[in-house]
């Protein structure tokens, strides 16, 4: 018999009020990730509340994802005064070391994220290699079997200089933040080659923006929706990548963004029930 594929993910926040705020998306959504998990047919879940706030890692919110087999945690960094002020506070160790606290109570969380490592525009543009050594300490510590996972983006960074910290990260959420025909036909298949190059251990989840946030910040135009589902399909088919990640949720329930959500579903329900698991 053969098993459930499992490889999709689902990237978002929780919602404490519905219509409610959620970062990132302009202004009130109806959509939580557990909603937007639920639709797509995923048990996989990048909860990124934990990023803005060290009070959302709690039983609360913990609790409301206990269905779910698999949780990533964002790793927190606050930035003060308002949006691109630049005035940034990490927490990323004392994060780490709170999420491990509360995976020893809620096993389906499996990990965490350090989301932008190292973009320029970024918090951790400076982090250093024994610096990301401490916040894999502190989470490993109290949990060995939790996984850290670095965001990166393609053709924006260079993945050989991941190599001398790969001893302190597990997997990679890599990204296309202006997504391009030239990129997808052209340039893709290399980047996973090359990643599967330098870190043949390590997960590789590929993520897609159903937003296009690098771009005119509308919903992702749909012909490059298509091309990315088409590329992204055949690299999870080789078994070049672990998986395949949806961001974000808030924006799933937007009627400008219907096309685009329902394409992604139909498209990963044909995949999950075409291609055998054994």
């Amino acid at each position: 018999m053969s098993k459930k594929d499992n490889r999709f993910w689902v990237w978002g926040y929780t919602l404490d009020k519905v219509p409610g705020p959620s970062y990132f998306v302009n202004g009130p959504t109806s959509c939580s990730l557990e909603t937007a998990a639920d639709y797509l047919g995923c048990s996989n879940l990048c909860w990124m509340n934990s990023l803005h706030s060290m009070d959302a890692i709690c039983d609360q919110n913990f609790t409301r994802l206990e269905r779910f087999e698999s949780i990533l945690c964002g790793l927190t960094h606050i930035e003060h005064d308002y949006p691109g002020s630049g005035k940034w506070e990490m927490f990323y160790k004392e994060s780490a070391a709170k999420i491990a606290e509360y995976s020893r109570k809620y096993p389906n969380i499996k990990g965490v994220i350090l989301d932008d490592f190292r973009a320029p525009e970024g918090p951790s543009g400076k982090l250093t290699d024994e610096d990301l050594h401490v916040i894999n300490a502190a989470m490993k510590e109290v949990n060995p079997d939790l996984k850290l996972y670095l965001v990166q983006y393609h053709t924006r960074q260079d993945f050989t200089k991941l190599e001398s910290c790969s001893k302190d990260f597990d997997g990679l959420s890599i990204w296309s933040w202006r997504s391009t025909d030239y990129f997808w036909n052209a340039l893709y298949e290399d980047d996973i080659m090359l990643l599967r190059r330098l870190f043949p251990d390590k997960d590789i989840i590929q993520g897609q923006f159903i937003h296009a946030y690098g771009d005119a910040g509308g919903a992702q135009p749909m012909d490059q929706m298509i091309l990315q589902c088409n590329k992204i399909a055949k690299e999870l088919d080789r078994n070049s990548i672990n998986g395949w990640c949806a961001l974000q949720s808030g924006y799933f329930c937007r009627l400008d963004h219907r096309e685009q959500v329902e394409y992604l579903k139909n498209f990963w329900n044909w995949f999950r029930d075409t291609h055998t698991i054994l």
